[in-house]
């Protein structure tokens, strides 16, 4: 299966979205779409052997709408006949995204049509060279000049044409409400040298030849509205009819329309009343303000990540061997300043205070302190030495570093950040599906009520046709569905993008809803609460005939530097420390959750907990078991050493507090969120660890595989007969099935690549007082989110009935515009007051 990002173009309220959706659903070989009316972006996921992407593409084309593409000429060198272009014309047309190639063999270029944001002009060389040619590399470094810009260009187009139709609207619209309103045409009959009366709206102060000029004026002034600012409504109108669907431009056309034909024929004769040019012009208009505004609104929804994606530098300083005028090597190095799609794994990168690492990579010279707050979240920058990761994006503060790149392109973490975030803001929460429901059948319901609206007033209440038909027209163009569509995607989309500048990932929009509901917090200790790097504290010998301290940690060291395990390396690094060097290692077995056994210059050697001491008929003798306990009770873990099955010592370790753990504990408690920490380590020094951080729930001496199970009973736990729900935060592997069985599961990013699949949610710095912030920004979007279809529906319920009672009278249909385009722009701005709070 593969997935593609499609920017469309020409949506106008959620039913367009929901329109989309169902035709590109409809299409063989597509399994999923979902497509976010707030970002205007469709995320289709589909079967390449039974459709291609062009095959999508026509297919919102075909429902009315459009897809922003681009266009690239890429020049290609190595062909040496036409089998050759075929080949490469083959290879591109295999890569997501592209909806059209022509490779010319004769003028050897590659002419490209894709879509921007699903493949950029990098991918496509790396295609081409993959195949065995080659694109020459001044246009292999212009790709920055794809993706994002080109679709931003679209974007920049659709918002400066709106706001010319907006000013010409206005220009027209204006004038003729003043001129239609006051019914003084002063001005015209000095012109002409009459005495002319003001006009009643009974038109019995005026002469007929001069109302009828007059009403011509009318006409010429609102035209120009009606052929150029409203004709997008009416052609997307239609194409939705032609496509069995109903959205709000064919309610603003209806209106509109409606109110500009009747006041058409009136003009001409074939009615006898009023005309209302003004109402079909200022309608227009008032829409066009809004629709403008709320475009220009949307647009800072994606702030943060389009702030990301300018974080990334252009160029970086790449340190490669001196070469000759003919290619081969001097000796030598050399700095040269290259584009950072330029830049290969493995070659090393000279960064100075001041200036932005390139690309992700480990230190191989230098110290500094790097601020990485732009990916983490974090405001004190992080000290580096070599051996250090450095994160691409991330700023150089103090001093010069040297550093090997460990990941480019797509690969850094940057980059996954940016895919990640576009993914979840794209993705539709839980509470969108009752949002579809509605919006499904809002505009047909309109459409009735309307047409009820005016039978009713003409048949019911015997009113005069023109009295019906504007009351109709106030029904058409007061409902909002802009306001219903825009709710949901908008909220998520600022609440995703504020997560990502504050180092919380949420993976899909469900998670950040569900976060909201969190009643439990589920911690790990080793590496989650504690720094996961636990350090030798006592080295206890015993037995009949204790052998020294030195004697001891070698064995146990010997034994133990075959395994990766954090307490294994805490050994290995003791007796490092001490400058002990180990014994011969002939077996190793590790006894998962308990230690491991092995032999050790010929000597049986077991290094565990009691459980292990137990199953290899160990005998802990009173004297054992009180060291034991005064160390547990100390906090810290403590290893049994045995050679050949006789106990010879005990090994303790600790491992410290994180900074900040104990805060998030209590904050998490401050909440209404209990905190429960489950670990494999013992009972007494895992008690230790709680009192120090505050936990109201110690689970200990659990084994990797029981972890899931833990949860899983946790989540069984009701409360006032509702079922909890768990948040598990986790580091490990280990963790990584307990990530997935809870409700909420959150990954801490220092952790392995396994949990964070696994997650749901990803803490980046790996500080778990972002576990409060997590859920804290989930409770403030959920309530912006509900904010915001209470006042859509509140809107809706309210005033469609007041345009039905026909009580705004004549200014009815005028009043209606201005407050659809107020309500969208109410919910539009509600969700962007998320940007500026503080979590």
């Amino acid at each position: 299966m593969s997935t593609i990002d499609l920017p469309v173009t020409g949506m106008t309220c959620a039913n367009c979205a929901n329109t989309i959706e169902r035709t590109l659903k409809k299409t063989p070989g597509v399994t999923n779409a979902a497509v976010n009316f707030a970002s205007e972006h469709a995320q289709v996921e589909f079967d390449p052997a039974l459709v291609k992407p062009i095959e999508l593409i026509e297919r919102v084309r075909k429902a009315g709408y459009d897809v922003t593409m681009a266009h690239a000429e890429l020049p290609l060198l190595g062909m040496t006949c036409t089998n050759c272009s075929n080949t490469i014309e083959r290879t591109l047309k295999k890569l997501p995204g592209i909806s059209n190639v022509v490779v010319n063999y004769a003028s050897e270029r590659a002419s490209v049509d894709y879509v921007p944001g699903a493949i950029g002009i990098a991918d496509m060389v790396a295609a081409v060279r993959k195949a065995g040619y080659d694109v020459p590399t001044a246009t292999a470094s212009a790709s920055k000049a794809d993706a994002v810009d080109v679709e931003q260009v679209a974007r920049d187009a659709d918002i400066a044409d709106r706001k010319r139709r907006m000013v010409v609207g206005l220009a027209f619209a204006l004038p003729t409400f003043v001129l239609s309103m006051s019914r003084d045409f002063g001005v015209l009959a000095l012109l002409l040298g009459q005495n002319f009366a003001p006009m009643s709206p009974g038109m019995g102060h005026a002469a007929p030849l001069e109302y009828a000029l007059g009403n011509w004026i009318l006409f010429a002034l609102t035209l120009p509205v009606m052929l150029y600012t409203a004709r997008p409504y009416f052609v997307h109108g239609y194409k939705a009819l032609r496509n069995g669907a109903a959205n709000m431009d064919v309610l603003i056309a209806l209106g509109s329309g409606v109110a500009f034909a009747y006041s058409l024929l009136t003009l001409l004769g074939v009615f006898s009343g009023h005309v209302y040019f003004e109402t079909a012009a200022m309608i227009v208009a008032l829409i066009s303000i809004g629709k403008y505004i709320e475009v220009k609104a949307k647009g800072r929804t994606s702030a943060a990540i389009k702030s990301l994606m300018n974080l990334a530098p252009k160029t970086a300083r790449v340190i490669r061997p001196s070469t000759s005028p003919d290619g081969s090597a001097q000796g030598g190095w050399i700095e040269v300043d290259l584009p950072v799609e330029q830049i290969n794994v493995g070659e090393v990168i000279l960064v100075k205070p001041g200036e932005r690492i390139a690309t992700d990579g480990i230190v191989i010279e230098g110290r500094s302190a790097v601020d990485e707050s732009m990916i983490t979240g974090e405001s004190v920058p992080r000290d580096k030495k070599p051996g250090d990761n450095v994160i691409g994006a991330t700023v150089n503060k103090e001093g010069l570093l040297k550093f090997e790149a460990s990941r480019v392109g797509k690969d850094t973490a940057l980059a996954n950040i940016i895919r990640l975030v576009e993914q979840a803001q794209g993705s539709k929460a839980p509470i969108q599906a009752l949002v579809d429901k509605v919006s499904a059948i809002f505009v047909p319901a309109v459409l009735v009520i309307a047409a009820l609206t005016f039978v009713g007033w003409l048949v019911i209440g015997r009113a005069p046709f023109e009295t019906a038909l504007i009351n109709a027209i106030a029904v058409l163009v007061i409902a909002c569905p802009c306001a219903l569509g825009l709710a949901t995607p908008t909220a998520i989309m600022v609440g995703m993008g504020k997560g990502a500048e504050n180092g919380i990932l949420f993976k899909s929009s469900a998670a950040l809803e569900k976060a909201a509901e969190i009643t439990t917090v589920v911690l790990d200790k080793t590496g989650t609460i504690t720094q996961g790097k636990p350090q030798v504290t006592d080295v206890v010998p015993l037995g009949a005939q204790p052998i020294s301290q030195n004697s001891l940690l070698t064995i146990a060291a010997s034994a133990e530097k075959g395994s990766e395990h954090p307490l294994a390396q805490a050994i290995v690094q003791a007796a490092e420390a001490r400058q002990l060097k180990t014994l011969p290692l002939q077996k190793f077995l590790a006894v998962p959750g308990k230690g491991l056994t092995a032999y050790v210059d010929e000597r049986q050697v077991s290094v565990g907990n009691l459980a292990l001491m137990q199953q290899q008929g160990v005998t802990i003798d009173e004297d054992a078991a009180h060291q034991l306990a005064l160390l547990q009770d100390g906090g810290k873990t403590a290893m049994f050493v045995a050679i050949n099955s006789a106990l010879a010592g005990i090994i303790a370790m600790s491992d410290t507090l994180k900074v900040g753990s104990a805060e998030a504990i209590a904050t998490l408690k401050q909440s209404g969120v209990r905190a429960v920490m489950l670990t494999g380590d013992n009972t007494r020094s895992a008690r230790a660890i709680a009192q120090q951080t505050g936990v109201d729930e110690v689970i200990a001496d659990v084994l990797p595989a029981q972890k899931a199970e833990k949860v899983k009973a946790l989540q069984a736990v009701t409360t006032n007969g509702k079922a909890g729900v768990v948040a598990m935060v986790g580091d490990g592997i280990n963790d990584a099935p307990a990530l997935a069985q809870a409700d909420v599961g959150m990954a801490i990013g220092t952790g392995t690549d396994v949990a964070m699949e696994a997650a749901d949610v990803t803490l980046i710095s790996g500080d778990i007082r972002k576990v409060a912030q997590a859920i804290a920004l989930s409770k403030l979007t959920v309530r912006g989110i509900k904010q915001n279809l209470f006042w859509a529906f509140f809107y809706n319920v309210i005033l469609i009935p007041i345009a039905i009672a026909g009580i705004f009278a004549q200014f009815g249909p005028i009043l209606a515009a201005g407050a659809m385009a107020f309500s969208s722009l109410f919910v539009v701005s509600n969700s962007l007051r998320l940007r500026k709070v503080k979590i």
